[in-house]
C-alpha cells in the first residue's frame, strides 16, 4: 500500500455518510442523555485536533502523495466533527466551544515534530476506537449507531495511513531513536487512557466498559497497531468489533459487518 492508494481511498470514501438515517425519529431518553452528553461534547470538539499542524509538517517533506492523503484525512476528521454536531443539534445537546480533553491533546500535539505527532495521533485514534465501540453499545438510537459504525470503519483506515507514515518516517531515524520513541508512546498511552476514561466515563460505563476493561481494550488495540508499524507487517483492517455484552440490540439497530479482518496490501 502507498500514499497514492490511500489518497484514492479517501477520495472514494467521501460519500460514505450519504445514506445516514437523519429522519430517524428516535430521541434519546433522559438516562441515555446523561450517559452520552458529556462525552459527545468532548469528542465533537476533539475530532480533527492537530490537523493544521500535521498538514504544515507534512508539506515540508515534499511528498505530494503523502500531502494529498493528509489533506483528505484532515477533511475526513472534520466531517466527523460536523456529523456529531448535527446529531447533537437534533437531540438538543448543546455544543461546547471548548473542552479540556481537546485542549490537552491540541496543546501537547503542537509541541511535537512530525514523527512524534503521527505517533501521538495514533494513540488518540486507538483511544477513540474504544470510545466509539462503547458509545455504540450505550444507545438504542439507530442513527447514532450508524454514526459510530461508519466512524469506526474510517478509523481503521486512519490507522493504516498513520502506520504507513510511521514506517516511512522511521527509515530516517536510527534504531535507538525509534526504540526510545516507542517506549515514550507506551508511557504516554498509560497516562492518556485513564484521562480519556475520565472524560467519557459515563458513556463507557453505559457501554459495558469499566476503567480496567477500557484500559485492557486500549492496550490490546495498541498492540495490534504496534505490530502494523513494523516494516513488512500486514496492514489489517478490522471489519467488526467484539460482540456487544448484555442483551441483543433491538430490531432495526445498525448491525456490524460479519467479516473479521481483511488485508490492506
Amino acid at each position: 500500500m502507498t500514499f497514492n492508494d490511500l489518497k484514492t481511498y479517501f477520495q472514494a470514501n467521501g460519500d460514505r455518510f450519504a445514506d445516514l438515517a437523519w429522519d430517524d425519529p428516535h430521541q434519546l431518553g433522559p438516562a441515555t442523555l446523561r450517559a452520552v452528553r458529556g462525552s459527545l461534547q468532548a469528542y465533537q470538539r476533539g475530532a480533527g485536533t492537530g490537523g493544521e499542524h500535521l498538514l504544515a509538517l507534512v508539506s515540508q517533506l515534499g511528498d505530494a502523495d503523502y500531502a494529498a492523503a493528509t489533506q483528505l484525512f484532515v477533511q475526513e476528521e472534520a466531517s466527523h466533527t460536523d456529523l456529531l454536531g448535527r446529531f447533537m443539534d437534533q437531540q438538543g445537546i448543546e455544543r461546547r466551544p471548548a473542552h479540556w480533553l481537546a485542549t490537552v491533546f491540541r496543546t501537547f500535539g503542537r509541541a511535537l515534530g512530525l514523527m512524534h505527532l503521527v505517533r501521538f495521533i495514533l494513540l488518540a485514534e486507538v483511544v477513540a476506537i474504544g470510545y466509539y465501540r462503547a458509545l455504540y453499545q450505550a444507545t438504542y438510537s439507530g442513527l447514532l449507531q450508524q454514526l459510530c459504525r461508519r466512524i469506526l470503519l474510517d478509523k481503521e483506515m486512519h490507522i493504516v495511513y498513520h502506520c504507513l507514515a510511521v514506517r516511512q518516517l522511521a527509515t530516517r531515524r536510527n534504531w535507538l531513536s525509534a526504540w526510545l520513541g516507542q517506549q515514550a508512546c507506551r508511557g504516554l498511552l498509560v497516562g492518556l487512557t485513564p484521562l480519556s476514561y475520565l472524560a467519557a466515563r459515563r458513556t463507557l460505563r453505559a457501554g459495558g466498559y469499566g476503567l480496567w476493561r477500557f484500559c485492557a481494550a486500549v492496550a490490546a488495540e495498541y498492540s495490534r497497531v504496534e505490530q502494523m508499524q513494523r516494516p513488512g507487517a500486514l496492514l489489517a483492517l478490522r471489519g467488526s468489533p467484539p460482540a456487544p455484552a448484555g442483551p441483543a440490540s433491538p430490531a432495526g439497530a445498525w448491525q456490524w459487518p460479519s467479516q473479521q479482518l481483511r488485508a490492506a496490501r
